[in-house]
């Protein structure tokens, strides 16, 4: 994977959390240096500069989108690792803007490929051909897409061409084991942004329906990072589904007609709850509190990751049961006086319940998830 100042930060990490929960080695490649501002001004991390792996032979490369793009591109060295994967039959893989850098490499003419909106016309002026419609287009070995909501399907067209290039097989079922399938994501304010979205697609990948579950449906929600947990920047989601009202009531029929529409356990099939400081927003709400025991009481997957086993907590389904979380509530768990049992491992499933640390487990976390539930 490629990666510069101002990259895609969902492009980036779903596509770099992606390849590994797939079983791939990545290795993301930075210009000069190893850290990065995302364009959600989070930081990034390369694990080489170019001019330390110009010479080895990869099995595939993939550039998110964003700015990073068009500092890519002027660099010699990428645009031959690029080449050598194109000339070689391998997987050549980019979204939004990180299609610049294959205009660079100069193969595209003839190629069906789509790109964000603002460069569709760069690909027709190299003699790309640009399907009218498609989202995410597969062309051989190179796969391209649009925007960070179509990383399912182009991860659908990555898979199959690196099927084809290299005979590795996907897993059974795939991309079919969440089919007919309903999962709510819950999530408020300063949720974490790549826990929230990995999860909606990673859903839809496998054939699921991911609803954002939250306080209001159609409240905007400024998403948080690592460095800046109180979401001032980057990423937003829209609430979908409304979590059952605290019981007030009021005069206003607008709050009462988002009321009568609010989810119940019966419409979901799985619950999801990411970390961040959103989980510290919303665990006190009583709709939530009543959702998470109606799933678990019907014996639904219920799966929480760093900050979410916050929620289970709080609505009182964890007694007697093994669970891990983020170190920064690992004593909560220890000292919590309902026998919770803590287990020091990056992902624990007991039963319908599926734990996980953080961020960089949410590969296992998934493999566990869809092998157990899916």
């Amino acid at each position: 994977m490629l990666l510069e100042q101002h990259t895609n930060p969902l492009e980036y990490h779903y596509s770099r959390l992606r390849l590994k929960e797939a079983g791939a080695t990545v290795t993301v490649i930075g210009l000069d240096r190893l850290e990065y501002r995302l364009e959600d001004h989070s930081l990034a991390h390369a694990d080489a500069v170019i001019d330390d792996v110009a010479e080895r032979a990869f099995d595939g490369v993939l550039i998110p989108g964003g700015l990073g793009p068009e500092k890519l591109r002027q660099n010699e060295k990428i645009i031959e690792l690029v080449k050598d994967c194109h000339a070689r039959g391998k997987l050549c893989a980019a979204i939004c803007h990180g299609q610049q850098v294959l205009i660079s490499a100069g193969f595209m003419q003839g190629v069906r490929a789509t790109a964000a909106w603002s460069m569709q016309d760069d690909l027709r002026l190299v003699g790309a051909i640009v399907p009218e419609g498609a989202r995410a287009v597969r062309d051989g070995q190179i796969v391209t897409a649009i925007f960070p909501h179509d990383l399912p399907e182009f991860f659908h067209l990555i898979f199959q061409a690196v099927n084809d290039s290299t005979g590795w097989q996907q897993p059974e079922g795939y991309p079919q084991r969440l089919s007919g399938q309903t999962w709510g994501i819950v999530a408020d304010g300063a949720s974490d942004a790549t826990q929230v979205y990995y999860t909606s697609y990673r859903i839809q990948e496998d054939g699921g329906t991911a609803i954002l579950l939250g306080r209001r449906a159609g409240q905007e929600l400024k998403l948080s990072n690592v460095p800046w947990e109180w979401g001032e920047f980057g990423v937003r989601a829209r609430v979908e589904r409304a979590l059952q009202g605290p019981g007030l009531t009021t005069s206003c029929d607008t709050e009462a007609e988002l009321d009568s529409a609010a989810i119940s356990a019966q419409e979901l099939d799985g619950l999801l709850l990411p970390g961040g400081l959103g989980t510290w927003m919303i665990r006190g709400h009583p709709g939530l509190q009543e959702l998470i025991r109606d799933v678990n009481a019907a014996g639904k997957p219920i799966g929480a990751i760093e900050r979410g086993p916050k929620l289970l907590a709080g609505a009182g389904v964890l007694d007697g049961r093994e669970v891990t979380c983020g170190p920064q509530m690992r004593d909560d768990i220890i000292h919590a006086v309902a026998g919770i049992r803590y287990r020091d491992e990056p992902v624990v499933r007991d039963g319908n319940l599926l734990t996980c640390q953080g961020t960089e487990d949410l590969p296992v976390f998934m493999r566990t998830l869809l092998t157990e539930y899916g």
